[in-house]
């Protein structure tokens, strides 16, 4: 019976435990040294060191040796479960560095010094018209301020969430503040020192300014002297294919959508948690539930359901957003206002993303008007019918809904896809097409009657073989559809005059490299500007002919949302990093690039008043996410940092038709914030359900390629 018991600890509770003991490493290394520092400081000012005084040096090197070797084994253990990562981490990285420097000085400590200083007790330690021997006078006071620097700067690291600088920086600034160290110790130690001595420490300390130089100008010609990703370097972390985050996982989280954590490894177990539904918990870590009922090991039963391994970083990475397409879809409409009170051309719309609703508000008054309820999963993207009567949704699991904005009323809804995102409306608003990324195709339909008009499979050839692409960026330009081909790199023209066929194909978009995403019509309808997200780049290309005429270098993973523009300048956010590139373009040349506290979505301008000088940004990811810039686009400086609700992701930035105010939707939160555009005081607060996009419909309707 007694064997029947198996201790077993989940990969977040060994985790907690390296974590301890690296904790505990530290207080007793970092105690030990200090001490021993402390009382070899003081107690050289006589150049003598007693009995009493060896025996606590003696003492405290030991107990730093035992800190030492538990920072060691807890570093491994770390780096163990996340090797990835942490390899990419700067902080882990210059941590590691500085432990190996303690350990090295430990050890020369404890091999020359520590003998020297016991042979000498009573002795003068630094004597004078003696050359410096390498077991004596300044290099025993170097290897003391080797000792408390690296202790003070290793504490300081582990403080610090992140660190904003490179490798090749950190390290100069440590070795800078070594030299600093030993420099104050000549000044403080001089009357001790003869000639000779005092030499060799000015020797020592030219020694690690020479090395500061090296490492600085290394880092500025590789890396960089500051990090470009600040966050744990986690933009610089190329995920693999079948990795995944917690957040990826907690999407899949009912019985028709099943994934789990077990060990750091992910699992696909929805086949079986059809047939025995309560006993998963889907969308979470179910390690420590699993082994209490399957003992240490994973079963190779389990393992068949394997899709790939976990990794820590924070948001969607490598999963499309999974669904559960309904058989028919029934909106129903919900009026909180007598039909047609409302000015259409002011109406705001709010995508409650998670609950399948629109909440629709007046712009004017910010009071809600109505609902529709069961709008298909995830409602996505929509567009507004010139004569701003019509409204059309897609959805992410293909349900097209036609609205009547005049009553909220549904005129229709249809299935043109399985996994839908882009919509476009023609000009004239007798066309609507929608991409879809399952099947790859383009979908046109008759606007009015919502009949399927035409298919256009996005097949084409990549690498010698057919590829079938996801439909990325879809914008009208006139009577063309504009399709950027996701995994194909290319840009294909649908000409509706033209019975709908391709009149134009242009390949090699971002020289090749996925993926092409979302983009946009400039204001005057000359260009189109697509982000290449995986070349890190935005390409221009001209509306006429399709061709590009320019290639721009933005963050990672550019994001261009509907577009964002002042004057002559277009502004482009990153995925990646916290960074929006402004873009000139006459010259099609960075203007500027704007640093944000994270990775940002989406981006707004104030096309209809050209004076109106302020540009709206949000920060989706990161320690940032609760943050909305305003940006002055005159000399493109972040002028103003808001926080619709503290600590709660807010994003998506859209103005009224009047331009006198901005709404900001906080998903987690479930409210929605009005800002006076002037002033940026709230105005007003709504209660909504999950918001995630908002849109104001006159606005969408003016604006082009949208």
């Amino acid at each position: 019976m007694f064997f029947r018991y198996t201790v077993y600890m989940d990969a977040s509770q060994l985790h907690t435990l390296f974590l301890i003991i690296h904790l505990l490493g530290v207080t007793i290394g970092a105690g030990g040294a200090f001490f021993s520092d402390g009382v070899f400081f003081t107690s050289i000012k006589d150049r003598k060191i007693s009995k009493d005084e060896f025996g606590i040096i003696k003492y405290s090197s030991q107990m730093t040796w035992v800190g030492l070797i538990l920072l060691l084994v807890s570093g491994a253990g770390l780096f163990g479960m996340n090797a990835e990562s942490l390899s990419n981490s700067v902080k882990f990285l210059v941590k590691m560095s500085i432990v190996g420097v303690l350990l090295l000085n430990g050890v020369i400590f404890h091999i020359v010094h520590l003998p020297f200083i016991g042979k000498h007790i009573g002795e003068f330690l630094v004597k004078k018209n003696k050359p410096s021997s390498f077991k004596d006078g300044p290099f025993l006071l170097f290897s003391g301020v080797i000792s408390v620097t690296s202790w003070i700067f290793a504490l300081v690291l582990g403080a610090l969430g992140s660190i904003p600088f490179s490798y090749l920086g950190s390290m100069s600034i440590y070795i800078g503040i070594i030299a600093l160290g030993t420099l104050l110790c000549y000044l403080m130690f001089s009357k001790f020192l003869d000639h000779d001595n005092k030499k060799t420490l000015v020797k020592i300390t030219l020694i690690n300014i020479i090395v500061v130089l090296i490492f600085f100008g290394s880092s500025l010609l590789t890396t960089g002297f500051i990090s470009k990703a600040p966050i744990v370097d986690e933009a610089k972390i190329e995920v693999p294919a079948d990795s995944y985050s917690r957040d990826d996982v907690a999407l899949h989280n009912n019985s028709e959508d099943c994934w789990l954590i077990v060990d750091e490894f992910v699992f696909n177990v929805t086949t079986a948690s059809k047939l025995h539904p309560a006993l998963f918990n889907c969308g979470s870590d179910a390690s420590e539930n699993y082994h209490k009922n399957h003992g240490t090991g994973i079963r190779d039963k389990m393992m068949a359901f394997k899709i790939g391994t976990l990794n820590n970083l924070k948001g969607v990475h490598n999963s499309d957003i999974p669904f559960t397409k309904a058989e028919s879809l029934n909106p129903k409409p919900e009026l909180y206002a007598v039909a047609g009170s409302w000015d259409n051309k002011n109406l705001i719309v709010v995508v409650e993303k998670d609950a399948e609703k629109l909440l629709f508000i007046d712009g004017t008054t910010h009071e809600s008007i109505g609902r529709i309820h069961d709008i298909g999963f995830q409602p996505h993207t929509s567009v507004f019918s010139p004569d701003e009567k019509y409204m059309y949704i897609i959805s992410r699991d293909g349900w097209l809904t036609k609205i009547n904005l005049n009553n909220l009323d549904i005129e229709k809804t249809i299935s043109v896809g399985e996994n839908s995102r882009g919509t476009a409306l023609t000009e004239d608003g007798k066309y609507i097409a929608i991409g879809n990324y399952e099947p790859g195709n383009v979908v046109i339909l008759d606007a009015y009657s919502m009949e399927i008009l035409k298919v256009i499979p996005l097949i084409g050839e990549k690498d010698g073989k057919s590829v079938s692409s996801r439909a990325g960026a879809l914008v009208e330009s006139g009577q063309k559809i504009i399709v950027a081909l996701k995994d194909l790199t290319s840009v294909w023209i649908i000409d509706t005059d033209q019975d709908f066929k391709v009149t134009n194909k242009f390949g090699g978009i971002g020289n090749n490299i996925p993926a092409l995403h979302d983009g946009y019509v400039t204001p005057k309808g000359k260009h189109f500007i697509v982000s290449s997200q995986g070349s890190k780049t935005v390409w221009v290309l001209d509306t006429e002919t399709m061709k590009p005429i320019a290639e721009i270098e933005t963050g990672e993973t550019p994001h261009t949302g509907p577009g964002a523009t002042w004057g002559d300048t277009t502004y482009i956010p990153a995925l990646g990093e916290g960074l929006i590139t402004a873009i000139d373009m006459n010259t099609w040349k960075v203007k500027a690039k704007i640093k944000t506290g994270g990775p940002g979505l989406f981006i707004r301008s104030y096309l209809k008043d050209p004076s109106y000088p302020y540009v709206w940004a949000d920060t989706a990811f990161g320690d940032h996410n609760d943050e909305i810039y305003v940006i002055d686009a005159r000399v493109n400086k972040i002028i103003k940092t808001l926080k619709p609700v503290e600590g709660e992701g807010s994003w998506h930035p859209e103005f009224t038709y009047d331009g006198k105010f901005v709404y900001i939707v906080s998903q987690t939160a479930n409210e929605i914030t009005v800002y006076d555009s002037y002033t940026f005081e709230v105005v007003k607060r709504i209660t909504a359900n999950t918001p995630s996009a908002v849109s104001n419909v006159g606005l969408r309707i003016e604006e082009l390629g949208l």
